[in-house]
């Protein structure tokens, strides 16, 4: 017997309607809004920056000096969820833009380091949860990749049809990508300074400092009307005794 498809369910849909009505951004995009109840649902616009460039170029040498320097944001590798392309390329990006949303809920920017491109995030659904999205380019002259490509432990499955289509990747890389940053001509310590440098820029520019502003504090009223007013000092509570424990059981 054929059945009918079911209609897939919403990146983010209203709490009202149901999975099956999609919640649509709204004026700058800070808002998410419900086109059938009128529902409205707050959206923390934190810039999301990505560090790019091809395999071998140095990207995962400097995520953990990066997330030390740059004690604002998250910093992650991208391939630490590469099992999730499994299921899809664009199934896997979509995840990241997913966890910069997360974090951005708890006050925070995410910086990605991988091989992900702008282009490959702007047409996604789930592009509409995050802030303006900045790129730049970690780089090695092509003898240096080829170089670090073929040293890697053949568990790697770096043949020469991987190296050649990464020294593509980077050339095309140049071309479409900036600011560069080399990885090659100053020592790592340099890098990650340079790059929590554009990092902390992006923080700063007239668009980014608006959308990274602290939110309005509610009022005294407002917020002992709130249905929720009284669950922060309770959690605080249920936290600490959950700590003081060595549990997260409450």
């Amino acid at each position: 017997m054929q059945t009918t498809p079911e209609k897939p369910v919403e990146v983010e849909f209203c709490l009202q309607c149901g999975p099956g009505t999609g919640l649509r951004p709204r004026g700058d995009g800070s808002q998410l809004r419900c086109p059938r109840c009128g529902w409205v649902r707050l959206v923390p616009l934190r810039p999301l920056f990505v560090v790019i460039g091809a395999s071998g170029a140095g990207k995962t040498t400097i995520v953990p000096a990066l997330a030390r320097k740059l004690v604002g944001c998250e910093v992650f590798d991208v391939d630490l969820t590469l099992h999730i392309a499994a299921l899809g390329w664009d199934a896997w990006r979509a995840t990241w833009l997913q966890i910069a949303h997360g974090i951005a809920q708890n006050g925070r920017s995410t910086v990605l380091c991988g091989t992900i491109t702008p282009d490959q995030l702007e047409t996604l659904p789930t592009r509409q949860l995050v802030g303006p999205i900045h790129s730049c380019l970690l780089d090695c002259p092509d003898d240096v990749l080829v170089e670090r490509l073929r040293a890697r432990p053949p568990w790697r499955g770096t043949d020469e049809d991987f190296v050649a289509r990464q020294l593509g990747f980077a050339a095309w890389l140049r071309d479409h990508i900036e600011p560069s940053f080399s990885s090659y001509a100053c020592e790592p310590a340099t890098v990650v300074d340079q790059v929590a440098a554009w990092v902390t820029s992006g923080w700063i520019d007239g668009s980014a400092a608006r959308l990274i502003r602290s939110p309005r504090r509610a009022t005294g009223r407002e917020s002992a009307s709130h249905p929720f007013a009284r669950m922060g000092p309770t959690v605080r509570s249920w936290a600490r005794k959950a700590l003081s424990r060595q549990t997260v059981f409450p």
